[in-house]
């Protein structure tokens, strides 16, 4: 059975702000656990979209069930993460999904950033993640990377939130 989940965030931010920022959103405090970011290919389609494809590694930062611990011997999970930014239509689309560790599990996560459509001064993230285990006892496992996920997706906004403070994106000309 799949897991789903859904969630927003708004961003103080312009859309180009927000856009600049998600480019150098790594490292901060919020998201220590990821080790490393490699941009893999970056182009512009034949619609003018900026397509990039970066290599996440995430260390393993978690505690788990004891139950679980022969199951779970890896520490970092690698992760895919490609990108759509249309400045012509302000959207960035961004997809990840783990590519280790998927005898155990998958995530799917889909992020929308778009201009708030009631204060064009704001950008909202639209997230939504699909989990999957394969695992006979694969329910238990969703549910405890469910709670985990909602706890980061916050953390991972929050450090978003805390690059564009802290490093003014706004004054960036450029965003895609």
């Amino acid at each position: 059975m799949v897991k789903e989940y859904f969630g927003t965030y708004t961003f103080p931010f312009n859309w180009e702000v927000v856009a600049s920022g998600f480019w150098v959103k790594y490292p901060n405090p919020f998201s220590q656990h990821v080790v490393s970011e490699d941009v893999l290919s970056r182009s512009i389609n034949e619609n003018n979209v900026l397509v990039t494809k970066r290599l996440l590694v995430k260390e393993r930062n978690f505690h788990i069930p004891k139950w679980a611990d022969r199951y779970v011997t890896f520490k970092n999970v690698f992760v895919i993460e490609e990108s759509y930014c249309d400045a012509n239509k302000k959207t960035l689309t961004s997809f990840t999904r783990n590519f280790s560790s998927n005898s155990l599990m998958t995530i799917i996560e889909k992020c929308v950033y778009t201009i708030d459509p009631n204060n064009p001064n704001q950008t909202i993230c639209t997230k939504q993640a699909h989990i999957f285990s394969p695992l006979l006892f694969g329910s238990g496992i969703e549910q405890f990377a469910l709670k985990r996920f909602k706890k980061n997706a916050d953390k991972a906004s929050q450090g978003l939130q805390w690059i564009l403070e802290k490093f003014q994106v706004n004054k960036f000309k450029g965003y895609c």
